[in-house]
């Protein structure tokens, strides 16, 4: 219609009929939900027993740091070419190929006798809990509406949050009264009721092609470009000023292959692919730019934060493993709470940009007030601020996500869920080496203004132990100060790029969220259908129709998918038909300016 404004067609798609989610769809979320669970306590409840499975297995303080590390690698790396493959072959299949590798690399972990078999596991235990990761994000995207998808990613968020928490407790609860192994043996359960419910629940109906046909439309040579150059890149990243020093070839070599590599790589994506998988029109404006930005700092500011608050309460504060673990539950006490309530007013109101900057603001000053923290800092002070931490990130979780969803164009959703899910990942793999090129230097220098030995600070978990065992003196006070300022060190870091993550963030544009879905993946609800039936069957618009149909307003037989021009077509007369359903609505125009 002429004269419609862009305003005018937003506030026409408020009146598209409302999105109701099935059983069908609840079995998916329970499925994910339970899947994220695992994965979430399994990233962190290896921390507290790596001095045990150090001491077991005669290992290293650099074998116990790659225990970590090579997860977090390979649950990164493997993440958007994971995502690309169930593109072609489902995404069933590829989520029961992530649960085997988890599952296979749980078992290889468990039954370790030597830390290169340790490293093994965990290694495989990464693919698997990536492909997990990416692609229940992914299957949301498939099967709900955006603005119905903020309350499905804040319960899938609380698993996470949940799991991440809980993980350190667990972990201290193993190490204190019972084996390291325990720590495998817990996800068993987990993997059981994957393999049983991901079959049931994730049916997701793709348009018909060959095997071979399949083949062909995976990026191979990009992918596995990627996936090398990456690798080397974060290697490098992980072990500089850990390993290796900053300015060494052990360093500065891998640093600059992976880097040329994935350039290399980008350049062969954006000019000689026809498919790519890296896809350039992620990448359209700087509202995108400014979100994936943030996405890398976010997951990287978790980690680090997840990892260092624990080290403040044993190495300064001298509590145990499991009052450690309790100490971090205002994090989650606040950070659940703050992820489903900021979830429900985004799917009320349809605007996200409110949340976003609240909570990077947020989380920039409280990262800020832990450089307050000090070895007599009093409990009602660490669990206020701690509180505040948990808030800013239950905002910037639910909202970022679907921030980047928003913001890409329609077809392009699925890979902008990968693309959060693979660069809030690198984040987390980048929090190790930043964050521990900086405790590790800050700390080695304060040890020798105190003239004690700077060699603590490359083994700072390890030595724990150690300091909790020395009396009371003026040198265990010097190392608990340098401890103390080696965490300093790491969270001035932080502070800094929240508030480069801050900045960045008012460079986000408004994008409406009243928009369906537009994938090759659509969740049927199963019919059995006679003879008869067919022979009876009722006409076009009386025929069931499948969900993103409904949502959209087009009728279709319920054994066809909606076709693209179809969608367009429906789109458009929802956006520039003044009222097509005749319902009157409130006026949201004030809504506009967020």
């Amino acid at each position: 219609m002429t004269g419609d404004t862009a305003v005018d067609r937003e506030k026409q798609a408020g009146e598209l009929p409302k999105w109701k989610p099935r059983k069908e769809e609840w079995m998916v979320v329970i499925s994910i939900f339970l899947l994220y669970l695992m994965i979430a306590l399994d990233s962190t409840i290896i921390v507290p027993v790596l001095p045990t499975i150090a001491s077991d297995l005669n290992g290293t303080a650099t074998e116990s740091f790659w225990v970590g590390t090579s997860f977090l690698l390979t649950n990164a790396i493997f993440q958007p070419f994971i995502a690309v493959l169930s593109d072609s072959f489902g995404r069933r299949a590829l989520m029961i190929v992530s649960v085997t590798l988890f599952t296979a690399g749980t078992l290889i972990g468990c039954l370790a006798q030597n830390f290169p078999t340790l490293l093994a596991g965990r290694s495989v235990q990464g693919i698997g809990s990536g492909g997990i990761y990416v692609l229940g994000y992914v299957i949301l995207s498939d099967i709900v509406p955006l603005r119905q998808r903020a309350g499905f990613i804040a319960i899938i968020q609380i698993a996470w949050a949940v799991g991440t928490i809980l993980g350190p407790l667990v972990g201290g609860l193993f190490a204190e009264h019972a084996t390291w192994r325990w720590t495998f043996y817990i996800n068993f359960p987990f993997c059981a009721i994957g393999f049983i419910m991901v079959p049931i629940s994730v049916k997701l109906k793709m348009q018909e092609s060959t095997f071979m046909s399949k083949i062909k439309r995976v990026d191979w040579i990009g992918g596995f470009l990627f996936i090398g150059s990456t690798t080397i890149f974060l290697m490098a990243v992980s072990w500089g000023g850990m390993q290796f020093a900053w300015d060494s070839a052990g360093t500065l070599v891998p640093l600059i292959i992976g880097t040329v590599g994935i350039l290399a790589t980008l350049v062969y994506e954006f000019r000689f692919v026809k498919e790519p998988f890296l896809r350039k029109s992620l990448f359209h404006n700087r509202s995108a730019i400014a979100a994936y930005i943030c996405t890398i700092i976010q997951g990287l500011q978790l980690f680090v934060g997840l990892y260092y608050v624990p080290l403040y309460f044993q190495a300064v504060k001298g509590r145990g493993a499991i009052e450690t673990g309790l100490a971090l539950f205002p994090i989650t006490s606040a950070l659940i709470p703050a992820s489903v309530m900021t979830a429900a007013l985004i799917a009320r109101y349809g605007r996200f940009r409110w949340a976003v900057w609240a909570g990077w603001t947020i989380i920039t000053l409280a990262t800020g007030l832990v450089l307050l923290f000090e070895a007599d800092t009093k409990t009602a002070v660490w669990a206020t601020l701690l509180v505040i931490v948990g808030i800013g990130h239950g905002l910037v979780l639910s909202s970022l996500n679907l921030a980047v969803q928003a913001i890409a164009k329609i077809e392009n959703v699925a890979h902008a869920v990968m693309m959060y899910s693979f660069l809030r990942s690198v984040g987390a793999a980048l929090g190790v080496g930043i964050g521990g090129a900086v405790f590790q230097n800050v700390m080695a220098r304060k040890l020798q203004d105190l003239d004690l030995p700077t060699e603590i600070s490359k083994n700072a978990e390890g030595y724990i132990h150690t300091l909790q065992g020395l009396p009371d003196n003026s040198v265990k006070d010097g190392i608990i100060d340098s401890y103390l300022e080696g965490i300093h060190g790491v969270f001035i870091v932080m502070t800094t790029l929240c508030g480069v993550a801050l900045i960045l963030s008012l460079f986000i544009q408004k994008h409406s969220m009243d928009r369906g879905n537009q994938s090759d993946h659509v969740l049927r609800k199963p019919e059995i259908t006679t003879d008869l039936e067919i022979l009876t069957r009722p006409s076009v618009s009386q025929t069931p129709i499948d969900r993103r149909s409904e949502y959209l307003g087009i009728s279709d037989y319920e054994d066809s998918i909606a076709s693209p021009s179809a969608i367009e077509a429906s789109y458009a007369f929802h956006h520039t038909t003044p009222n097509p359903s005749g319902i009157s609505t409130p006026n949201n125009e004030w809504k506009n300016r967020i």
